[in-house]
């Protein structure tokens, strides 16, 4: 065991993508509630959200909120857009905010915990275990550089807990808690 655990903590970046892809359930479809808790810096509370998600491999995410108040956001490769009731509050695209797609590729591969993808932005540190497996990310372009000082994932079967430390000071938590039935069907919000 303790050969095992040296094995997996000497690993290359590539042994610990497919590690981490090896124990992730692969499935089209993911969705699930969310708690999202942001520690602004000067701030003594921190700013707290809950609600429902969809990932939909292939198509998008789409973020639910439901508290403090209702409001949706939907994410696709190429375009994010905010919804509050049916008033919408923003749409930005990939053709006029080339952005976009960044934000958007790195969102879909933190929900799905897709390393490999994410190591093209970052370098990747981490174990795993058979009980689960946790990463840190650094960034690695001065752009997240400005944003992000790490990036930690953790999970087993899906990721659970995704913590954003940013260059400001603040902090954000988002633990998500999949739905048993997470895989069936498409996702809510995807239909064409």
């Amino acid at each position: 065991m303790t050969g095992a655990l040296l094995l997996l903590l000497l690993s290359t970046p590539g042994d610990l993508a497919a590690q981490v892809k090896a124990k992730l359930n692969d499935a089209p479809v993911q969705r699930g509630t969310f708690e999202q808790s942001k520690q602004v810096k000067g701030f003594k509370r921190p700013l707290k959200s809950s609600g429902t998600y969809v990932v939909t491999k292939g198509e998008g995410v789409q973020w639910n909120t439901l508290k403090p108040f209702p409001s949706e956001l939907s994410v696709k490769a190429d375009e994010i857009s905010s919804k509050q009731g049916a008033t919408e509050v923003f749409r930005l695209d990939a053709k006029s905010e080339p952005t976009v797609r960044l934000i958007t590729q790195l969102l879909f591969s933190l929900l799905a915990g897709d390393l490999g993808s994410l190591e093209n932005h970052f370098t990747a540190t981490g174990t795993v275990k058979p009980e689960g497996w946790s990463i840190e990310l650094q960034p690695k372009s001065d752009a997240l550089k400005k944003v992000f000082t790490t990036i930690s994932l953790q999970g087993d079967r899906a990721v659970h807990t995704v913590l954003l430390k940013e260059q400001s000071g603040d902090s954000t938590t988002i633990t998500l808690s999949p739905s048993p039935r997470g895989g069936e069907g498409r996702g809510e919000g995807f239909q064409e």
